[in-house]
């Protein structure tokens, strides 16, 4: 069962889209981008098989009893322009497309009140070359103020967890929770999401570690409390 839901009200709200399949798109997220090998074994051209079984049994809060119930939602998530789906052998294919990333990260600045002024960056795949570019961007975001680690909220705490699974390097879970502290969330998810994105990285834990290091993460310094 997936025990967390994350959703992101300030870019579902101008969507036609409920919170059901908002959640649905949470769950598309999560089996889109694990790398468990039967999954992966699965995929055809990118397009991920979505077991509307499993769906239902993963997420009980839905109350959806049919698989029939499923498709019209999957339907609404694509006109919406989160996915691609496609009928392959009677069974339903997924493939994410980047306007999906909108619900997991953002540009600093917009206001939550004006939804003109919603915008997100485009998420490339950062090369290991590319580190050193890249790191002036995430000590701009440094926030001034580090946040205590038993303040880090139950979602953040989620998220961190998942990001970490995609790029293989949970049992760190602990050091990671000190580089938030340090310097702020919103940056490690930034250099997360960009690592786990990597086609290069050959270690993408060691990698990660790396540019929050070059972010302003010092192992030897306490985080403010």
């Amino acid at each position: 069962m997936k025990y967390t839901i994350v959703l992101n009200q300030l870019v579902l709200a101008y969507t036609k889209l409920d919170l059901i399949e908002g959640a649905i798109i949470d769950y598309l997220y999560f089996i889109c981008t694990t790398p468990n090998k039967k999954i992966d074994d699965e995929r055809i051209d990118g397009f991920t098989w979505v077991n509307y079984k499993h769906l239902m049994k993963d997420m009980p809060l839905l109350r959806i009893k049919s698989k029939s119930a499923i498709t019209p939602r999957i339907k609404k998530i694509e006109k919406a322009g989160f996915i691609l789906s496609r009928i392959i052998g009677q069974k339903m294919y997924i493939k994410l497309l980047p306007k999906v990333d909108e619900l997991f990260t953002n540009t600093n600045g917009h206001n939550p009140k004006d939804p003109a002024s919603v915008h997100f960056e485009e998420r490339l795949p950062i090369r290991e070359n590319e580190h050193d570019n890249n790191t002036n961007s995430y000590k701009n975001n440094v926030n001034v103020t580090a946040i205590s680690v038993d303040k880090l909220s139950e979602m953040d705490r989620s998220k961190l967890i998942y990001l970490l699974e995609r790029i293989g390097d949970q049992k760190n879970f602990k050091a990671w929770t000190g580089v938030v502290a340090q310097i702020g969330f919103q940056n490690v998810q930034n250099i997360l999401l960009d690592v786990s994105e990597s086609t290069d990285a050959k270690n993408k834990g060691a990698c990660a570690m790396g540019l929050a290091k070059k972010a302003g993460f010092n192992i030897y310094s306490r985080a403010n409390k």
